[in-house]
C-alpha cells in the first residue's frame, strides 16, 4: 500500500557565504547529516531518495505557482517513510521507484541516476516567536556550498528578512531560491 504524506512548504532560500555558515553554526543545535540521491522517473518528476541518521525516505516536490516573493519558494512536499532495506533495494534497482510510488511505466522508461548530494544541517533560532532556519553545508560533484532554508509562514516574509538583515545577511545581490537538484545538475556528474 502506498502511503505518500503531502505537506505545503513554504521557505527562503538563500545561499551564504562559509564565513555566514561558520557564524550562525556556532549557534546550531539539532545538527545531522542527510544524503539525497537524486532520479528522474520522467520529464515531469525527479525524485529524492533520502537518508537522515536512520530514517529513509522516498520524497518528491510540485511548484505551487504561486506568485513568490525575493527567495520564497512555495512547493507541495510528498514524502513517504520506507525502511532501510527499501533504501537499498531502490539505490541499486531504481526502477523499482516505480512501483513504489504505484507508477505506471508502460514504456518501460528507466530511471535516470542524477547524483547524490550530502548535507550537514543545523538548525539556528533566531527569534523565539519564529521558527528555526536550518543551514547547510552541501557537497556534490567536487562542489561545496553553504545555504540557509527558513520554513516560515508567508505573512512572517517581512520579519524574516529583517531579521535576516539584523544577522548580516541581506537577501539583495544573492544567489536565492535555487533547488540543491538544480546546483547538483548544473554542477555537472561525476
Amino acid at each position: 500500500m502506498i502511503n505518500i504524506n503531502k505537506s505545503t512548504e513554504t521557505e527562503l532560500k538563500v545561499m551564504i557565504t562559509k564565513d555566514e555558515y561558520n557564524t550562525f553554526f556556532s549557534k546550531a543545535h539539532n545538527i545531522y547529516s542527510q544524503t539525497n540521491h537524486y532520479y528522474k522517473l520522467n520529464d515531469n518528476l525527479c525524485v529524492r531518495i533520502r537518508k537522515i541518521n536512520d530514517r529513509f525516505f522516498i520524497q518528491y516536490k510540485e511548484s505551487n505557482n504561486t506568485k513568490e516573493l525575493k527567495a520564497l519558494k512555495d512547493k507541495t512536499e510528498y514524502s513517504m517513510d520506507i525502511s532501510e532495506t527499501d533504501y537499498i533495494i531502490i539505490n541499486n534497482n531504481p526502477n523499482c521507484l516505480y512501483d513504489y510510488l504505484g507508477l505506471k511505466n508502460d514504456n518501460k522508461i528507466k530511471a535516470e541516476y542524477k547524483g547524490t548530494l550530502k548535507t550537514i544541517r543545523g538548525h539556528v533560532t533566531l527569534d523565539l516567536k519564529m521558527p528555526d532556519m536550518q543551514i547547510d553545508l552541501n557537497k556534490y560533484n567536487s562542489n561545496i556550498d553553504y545555504e540557509l532554508e527558513w520554513e516560515i509562514e508567508k505573512k512572517q516574509y517581512k520579519k524574516a528578512i529583517n531579521i535576516l538583515k539584523k544577522n548580516n545577511v541581506d537577501i539583495n545581490n544573492r544567489i536565492t531560491g535555487v533547488s540543491k537538484l538544480k546546483r547538483l545538475l548544473e554542477s555537472g556528474i561525476c
